[in-house]
Parts: structure tokens; sequence; C-alpha cells
């Protein structure tokens, strides 16, 4: 039985500049370590060659790849505990970074000493459940042939889909971190600020702050949407909203067969019926488009031949374009319908999460209603070799971008403008996206606010494109860096004094700023209850203050050690006399390594008249990069762009 407790590391902290969460743990070291490491590396390598799952991160498979190869070198149960850990955790899209310095052994005075050992971390919640999970596997070594793997990481995909930022917010913020754009998750769920202060954005999945209402509101009415297309020119289908489902059956007649029913206001493709020809057909798609879109406000159009497209819009440019498949079954002349669907859905990309790469197949009323038109139903056996076609718009699997028409891309960007988002999805049926709509009657069929990147992303067929680093650039364009200054001073006896010092220099120079000092944190002078609980709390309250252009945070050097640092990173930090005693600790010394992992390769580093011992040890850990000078001479000339 081993006993463990959990630390998390929100900020830069003893181990690395990033967030880790630390496992403390007294038990034994399991001398059988090296045995039970390879039989579960041949056991975790069967695992990835078989792909009995789905990859949520483009390098999925390659960084679990690379831990498993590394196993054999494992000498542990921390080492061991520590990479499978990591494994799940590169599984569940989120890969860990190698540490000169991961593990480590703490005297603390008792019989067994205290093991620690660190591993990077996005979510709290989904690091420890990998921990648990390694563990759990670890401590399977007598019968580890038949430990559930397959049902752990379904299970650990579908916590991380729970969890996690979805897709879209990823592929903005892998951006980010490619930019060194700072970034701040502020709720559970997608909202998130981009930089910081007074320079901040603020997305929320493919949205942005300057996606207004007024364009979200018309995007979400398809008929609304629809007529403002039509008086610029951009090809649409006719038709109208209806009221019941006989009216339904008026509409078509008016407008001319084949046509579509489908919710007004529903995007993901939900509730869409199309090619229908029949009252009976149209009297179910009118009910089911009422169930699945979860609306009375329903829609009748022309169906428009060819397949389904998304363009991405970002700004005023087609970033990327996705093509779509329809959902089909092979028969085997000894199978029903409904059991080669089964079937398909076996498939280790289907879920229903919307991480998974493909959607389930449902046999719903739309899927139904195209089957009864190929004289088939769900208990239908059909021909070994016969192509069923199950439903006509499938996951959006093949990136096109290249192929789309000058014309086209042009209306494309024309109807997101006539909307008014600035990041737009566009449904679009054309047969052959490399030519104009006008030449095979190809027709915009929605506009969505807020779409999915996914299928840009990690399209399964094609090149993936950079959704995320255009999104990044038409919200911090080249020359912005999203930085203010964050300052800090190590507490000493003497260090009130210094803080003062700084935020008088600020307040002269006429700059906006925030203090963080013994627990209270303010702005320009003034304390305010922010309603936090922790410093780091009241750190991220004030770069979320839309008007900051620099904090200065009072730092205590143990509980950096025990805490980590309660800021992002440090520009500008100053040692106060006696803030490193004269015989430190050693958790002195780990929360001095923290201060100094929060400084950038570009940030500053001022002593007072600190110890020749200090000074080596700044020397020995500070990034290269930076600067440190064992003096104040020039500590409050901090420059301003």
């Amino acid at each position: 039985m081993h006993t463990y407790q959990f630390v998390a590391f929100r900020g830069p902290n003893r181990w690395a500049p990033f967030s880790m969460l630390e496992v403390l743990c007294r038990d034994r070291v399991d001398l059988n370590a090296p045995e039970i490491a390879k039989q579960l590396s041949t056991m975790l390598a069967k695992f990835l060659e078989a792909k009995q799952f789905t990859a949520s991160h483009p390098q999925s498979v390659s960084n679990a790849t690379r831990i498993v190869s590394s196993m054999d070198q494992i000498e542990s149960d921390t080492e061991l505990w520590l990479a499978c850990a990591r494994w799940f955790s590169a599984l569940a899209g989120v890969p860990t970074r190698d540490l000169d310095r991961a593990i480590e052994t703490r005297d603390i005075g008792q019989s067994t000493p205290l093991t620690a050992f660190a591993m990077e971390m996005e979510e709290q919640s989904l690091s420890e459940k990998c921990f648990h999970f390694a563990r759990e596997l670890i401590d399977s070594k007598d019968t580890i042939a038949s430990y559930p793997l397959v049902t752990k990481v379904r299970e650990l995909f579908d916590f991380a889909d729970d969890v996690r930022l979805g897709p879209s917010s990823r592929a903005i913020l892998r951006a980010a971190r490619r930019r060194n754009i700072p970034y701040t998750r502020l709720n559970k769920g997608s909202l998130v600020q981009l930089g910081e202060g007074k320079l901040q954005r603020r997305i929320w999945t493919a949205e942005t702050d300057a996606t207004s209402a007024i364009a979200e509101a018309i995007a979400s009415d398809k008929d609304l949407t629809k007529r403002l297309l039509r008086q610029v020119g951009v090809p649409v289908p006719h038709g109208r909203s209806v009221s019941s489902a006989e009216d339904a059956w008026v509409a078509a007649q008016e407008i001319g067969f084949p046509i579509v029913v489908k919710p007004c206001s529903a995007n993901h493709q939900r509730g869409i019926s199309i090619e229908l020809n029949t009252k009976e057909e149209i009297v179910k798609a009118y009910d089911f488009a009422v169930y699945a879109g979860e609306t009375t406000d329903i829609l009748v159009e022309q169906f428009a031949r060819g397949d389904h497209h998304r363009l991405l819009v970002v700004g005023n440019r087609l970033i990327a374009a996705a093509k779509g498949h329809s959902e089909c079954v092979l028969g085997d002349g000894i199978s029903t319908i409904e059991e080669l669907v089964a079937e398909v859905n076996r498939d280790p990309r289907r879920g229903e999460a919307y991480t998974d790469p493909l959607g389930v197949v449902l046999l719903s009323e739309p899927a139904i209603i195209e089957l009864n038109k190929q004289g088939l139903n769900l208990q239908s056996i059909p021909d070994a070799g016969r192509v069923v076609v199950v439903r006509r718009t499938g996951d959006l699997t093949t990136d096109c971008t290249e192929s789309v028409h000058p014309d086209t891309a042009a209306q494309a960007v024309l109807a997101a403008r006539v909307v008014g988002l600035d990041i737009a999805g566009l449904d679009i049926l054309a047969t052959d996206i490399s030519f104009p709509l006008s030449d095979q009657r190809g027709a915009v069929v929605e506009v969505n606010a807020g779409p999915s990147l996914s299928p840009h992303v990690t399209p399964l067929y094609g090149k993936p494109q950079k959704v995320g680093d255009a999104i990044m650039q038409m919200l911090f364009p080249v020359e912005q860096h999203g930085h203010i200054k964050i300052i800090g001073v190590v507490q000493g006896p003497n260090s009130d004094p210094l803080v003062q010092q700084f935020a008088e220099q600020l307040r002269l120079r006429n700059i906006d700023f925030g203090t963080l000092s013994h627990g209270q944190a303010g702005f320009n002078g003034r304390v305010v209850d922010t309603g936090c609980v922790n410093d780091e709390e009241r750190v991220i309250a004030l770069l979320c203050n839309p008007i900051l252009s620099a904090i200065v945070v009072h730092l205590d050097v143990l509980q950096s050690a025990t805490h980590g640092v309660c800021a992002p990173r440090l520009d500008w930090v100053l040692f106060a006399n006696g803030s490193i005693g004269e015989f430190p600790s050693d958790d002195e010394w780990a929360g001095v390594r923290a201060i100094l992992n929060a400084v950038p390769p570009n940030g500053s580093i001022f002593g007072d008249r600190l110890s020749k011992e200090a000074m080596n040890k700044i020397l020995q850990w500070k990034n290269p990069q930076s600067i440190a000078k064992n003096t104040l001479e020039r500590a409050f000339e901090i420059a301003f762009q």
C-alpha cells in the first residue's frame, strides 16, 4: 500500500519555471522495479502499436513512445511511477517536458526519508489521475496482462474532456506559447485571458472579445443570415421559416423539391434532414428538428447538391477549409444495417466527446429517412460489397484549403463581414470547391460564430493549418507582446521601503500599477478587497485589471519554497538585504531557486549587498540570459515600451 500526497505549483517553483504537480511519498523502494519496468514497457509499446485509442494531441503517440523507449534505464519504483504518469499524461494530450532534476530525497528527521518527485501539469485533477492510474498499473505487477488498459485510457480521455479547455482554445493557446504571450484561464469553462493588464484580450473557444452580441445573434438566426447574404450577392438556398409540420409541407411545395429541414438556430448539423421529397419524410424531419434542435423555429429551404465544406475566416482572410464525408457502411451479405453501424462505431476514433476525431453514427430519424430512400431499413441485410449511405453529412475529415477557388474565398470573407464576425465558420455545399459556387449551383448554407477549429488543426487527411497562429496575429499584431512589467521585491528586514520606493517611482512616471504586499492587494496606492484567499489569486486579479501597466509583488522566500512563486514570472527582481539569511536552510534555498525560476531570459536581478555564497547561488541558478548584479545601482530605472 502506497501513501502519498500532492502539492500543486501553479506558477514558477523549486522544480521549474512552469506549473508542476509534486508527489510526496514515504514508501520504501521496490527492488524489483527494473524488472517491472521491462514488463510494462513491452505492454505499453504493444498498446501503442495496436492503436486502440484516440490521440488527442498531435504528438501524443510520439511522446508516449519516447517515454516507453527510456523505461529500460529505470532503476527505482519512483522513476517508474513518474515515467508511467508521464505516459498517461502524454496520451491524455498533455505532453510533459524532461527535467534535469525531477526526483529528490528530503531528510525530515524520520527513519524513512521523504521522496519528492514532480511532473509538469496543465490541470491539477488530470495530472493527479495520471499518477493514480500509474500507481494502479505498477501495483498490478502480478496481473499486468489482465490490466484493463484500453478502458482506463478511455476513462482518462473522457475525464480530460471534462476538465481541460477544448481543442479550439488549446489551438489558440499553443500559438500564444509560440509567441510568448501569457494567458490565464478565468473559469472552469472556456473563458481565457490573453495578455496582461492594459494589454489583455479575451477569448471564449473561438470567439473573441471583439465578437459582438449582435453578430452572434445574426449568425444564430439562419433565416436572417440568408437574407443578409443574398442582398450582397452571396449564393444561398431559397427557403423560409415554418410553424408546423403542415406548414413545412406547404413551404416545400412553394420552394420546389428536394428540400432540407433544419432548426433555425441549431449548429453542428444538429436536427438537420436533407434531400427530402415526400410529405411523410418532411413531417418526420420536422418533428426531428423540433426534438434535436430543442426549438419550434424550423427552416425549410432548397437542397443544394454537393459535399459539405467548412471554410474558416479570420479577420479579412480565408485561413482554412475542410471537407466532410458521408457516413456509409459496406454490406457483407450477412449483417443487418444496424449491426454494420454498430461495427463502424467500434472504431476507437469514434466517440461522443468533442475531442473525438469522428462522431458516433446515430440511427436517428434522418438516417432512417436516408435508408428508406434506398429501399432499406435498420434490419435490412445489404448484399456483399454494396455501399449503403446512412448519413449524407458526416464529420469534417479532409483539409482542402489549397483547393478553394479565389472567388469562393472572397465570398466567404464577405459573408463573415456581412454578419459582423471576426472569426466565422461557413458551411458551404459544393460539388467541387476548386470552382466558383455560381458555376455549380453551390451555396453558403450557414455562418457559425465560434466554430470548432479541430477539423483544421488535426484533420484526419491532409495538411494541418495554422489557424491558432492566424487568430493570435489578429488579436496581437506582430509588434505586440501582451506583457506588463512584473516587479518582485524579496522580503527582508528592510524591504518595505523598497516596495514603497518602486511605487513612488511608478506614480511619478504616471504609470498605473498594482501592488501586493503582506497579503494586501491594490492599485495606484489604494488597497482593494479582491475577495481572493491567497497571493496567487491576488496576482491574477491584478493581471486582470485592464488599466495596469506594472505590478510590484512583495515575495516571501519560504512561501515561494512551499507554494511556488505567486506571480507567473518576475521581469525585475530585487533581493533585499537580509532576504537570504546568513545560514540558509534547504527550504530557503528552495525558495530562492523558485524565485530565480520565475525570471525570464531577458529579466534583471539585483541584490542588496548579499553574501558571496548567496550571490554565487543566484549566478548558478539563474537563467543564463538574465542579468544579475549585487548592487541597487539602477535598480529602480525600469524601462517601459
